[in-house]
């Protein structure tokens, strides 16, 4: 055994221990390579990486990489008009806006509820067919060349109902009024932005107005029918408010009545007032 440890020879030791790692290095590179062999042989076609790589359908060459990834089959038919009804295109109009909100403490909506003596057939995108009355449902035409043609409704010729809608039971209820403009004569516009139509509720003091803090500012012209009527709807969630958006008392609206008062300014002359009481129950 001592010449496992000290090789014997003509020649330097560090040659013969050279010599010895290379025979090993070349017995493990056997054992690797018969074991790798084995290995391949009785993995099976899941082993293959070559015939796991086939399993995979590849693309057709007429195949676009959009039609490949696409989630689901694309719509046969024309895309549908946003906002389209049944029917067909409005009238020479543009379709309006329904208003904006109202101000702190409320929301305003105009509702397109004008009638009129031959009212349009409306849209629920759009105004009506015709031009010198309403439609019947959806949101009214605002701001249109239609409507901006008309002329501006006087003040002798419009009256004001105000009319509670809902009556709250709970202390987080709404009220909602609903504004009605009555026009007794030919067709015409008024202004229903909120500075020029508003509701104020008070008791023995000032409640909540929506001309306080609106969030628009802007004109809101729309027609009023002959003989016909336009509506608006006002909707109070029993907080109060004060003129500029100043910081209102944070004191809860008790139950009780409570007087409202609606003034549209948005028409030739004086203002046109209309009163009703409500009654918050809670």
């Amino acid at each position: 055994m001592p010449s496992l440890r000290q090789p014997v020879g003509p020649l330097p030791a560090s040659i013969y221990w050279r010599r010895r790692v290379v025979v090993l290095a070349a017995v493990v590179a056997v054992v690797a390579l018969i074991a790798w062999l084995m290995t391949d042989q009785g993995g099976g076609d899941g082993g293959s990486p070559s015939k796991a790589a086939q399993a995979v359908p590849s693309q057709s060459p007429n195949q676009s990489p959009a039609q490949a990834i696409t989630p689901g089959a694309p719509s046969s038919g024309p895309a549908a008009p946003p906002g389209g009804g049944s029917g067909g295109a409005g009238g020479s109009g543009s379709s309006g806006g329904s208003g904006g909100s109202g101000g702190s403490g409320g929301d305003v909506s105009i509702n397109g509820t004008g009638t009129g003596a031959n009212p349009g057939s409306g849209g629920t995108g759009g105004g009506g067919t015709g031009g010198g009355a309403g439609g019947t449902g959806g949101n009214p035409p605002v701001n249109t060349g239609d409507v901006m043609k008309l002329p501006v409704c006087l003040s002798s010729q419009v009256a004001l109902e105000l009319t509670p809608h809902q009556q709250p039971n709970q202390p987080k209820d709404k009220q909602q009024l609903v504004l009605t403009v009555k026009n007794s004569g030919a067709a015409c516009r008024v202004d229903l932005g909120r500075t020029a139509s508003a509701i104020t509720v008070s008791s023995n003091d000032r409640i909540w107005s929506s001309a306080d803090c609106p969030t628009e500012k802007g004109n809101l012209w729309v027609q009023v029918p002959a003989n016909g009527s336009q509506g608006e709807t006002f909707t109070w969630d029993r907080s109060r408010s004060k003129p500029e958006c100043a910081s209102p008392d944070a004191a809860p609206v008790p139950a009780g009545n409570y007087q409202v008062v609606a003034e549209l300014t948005g028409i030739s002359g004086e203002k046109v007032v209309a009163r009703a009481q409500i009654k918050l129950e809670g």
